[in-house]
C-alpha cells in the first residue's frame, strides 16, 4: 500500500525568506479553501500538517471523499534546506548544456549535494560528457529531485493539476519543480 505524496519545491528560495513565502503561499491556501487553518496529526512528520479544506479539488483532478477520512492527508509546509525525492530508487541527472544522461551517484555528485545541502559552497557538478558545470539544485533530475528550502508537500491528495501547481509557482515567483513520490 503505502502513502503518497506530491511535493511543489520552491528551487530559488533563500533559507531567510522560505518562513514568510511559506505563510504567504499558506495563507492564500487557506483563503481559497484548499486547506484549512487548523493544524493537526495528518502528515508523516513529527511536526502538524494542515488538513485539506472544503474546496481542495479545486488543486486537484477531481473530488475524492476517501482523502477526508484517512489519517494522513495534509499538507506540510517544509521552511528548511531540503532535498526533496520521489523516495524511489533510480534517478538520472541530466546535462543542461548537451542532455547527456547519467545515473545519480558516485563521489562528484555525492560531494555537489552535500555541499548544498551544508550551504558550504554552491554544489558545482560537472558533466562526465562535456565538462560542462552548474550547481547541483540546477540540474535536471528524472524523475524529479527539488533541491530547496521551502516545499509543500500534500500527502494522499488526488494529482494536483498543473493550473494550480503554476498558480503557485505565480504566487511565488520563482523556478519550481513538481516532485511525486510514495513511501
Amino acid at each position: 500500500m503505502g502513502d503518497f505524496f506530491q511535493t511543489i519545491v520552491d528551487c530559488d528560495a533563500s533559507e531567510s525568506e522560505a518562513p514568510q513565502l511559506g505563510h504567504k503561499i499558506s495563507s492564500w491556501l487557506i483563503e481559497q479553501q484548499i486547506i484549512t487553518a487548523d493544524k493537526a496529526d495528518n502528515i508523516l512528520s513529527d511536526t502538524l500538517g494542515y488538513p485539506p479544506g472544503p474546496a481542495y479539488h479545486l488543486a486537484t483532478s477531481g473530488h475524492d471523499q476517501h482523502l477526508l477520512s484517512l489519517l494522513t492527508n495534509g499538507l506540510a509546509v517544509i521552511t528548511n534546506r531540503t532535498l526533496f525525492h520521489s523516495g524511489q530508487r533510480g534517478s538520472d541527472a541530466v546535462c543542461a548544456t548537451c542532455s547527456y544522461r547519467f545515473e545519480i551517484g558516485g563521489e562528484e555528485w555525492g560531494a555537489a549535494v552535500v555541499q548544498w545541502f551544508e550551504d558550504s559552497g554552491p554544489g558545482l557538478l560537472a558533466c562526465p560528457e562535456c565538462g560542462a558545470s552548474q550547481a547541483i539544485n540546477h540540474w535536471q533530475h528524472d524523475p524529479p529531485w527539488g533541491f530547496g528550502c521551502l516545499g509543500f508537500e500534500f500527502w494522499n491528495w488526488p494529482p494536483l493539476t498543473e493550473t494550480f501547481i503554476q498558480q503557485i509557482a505565480d504566487l511565488l515567483n520563482h523556478c519550481i519543480v513538481f516532485v511525486c513520490g510514495k513511501l
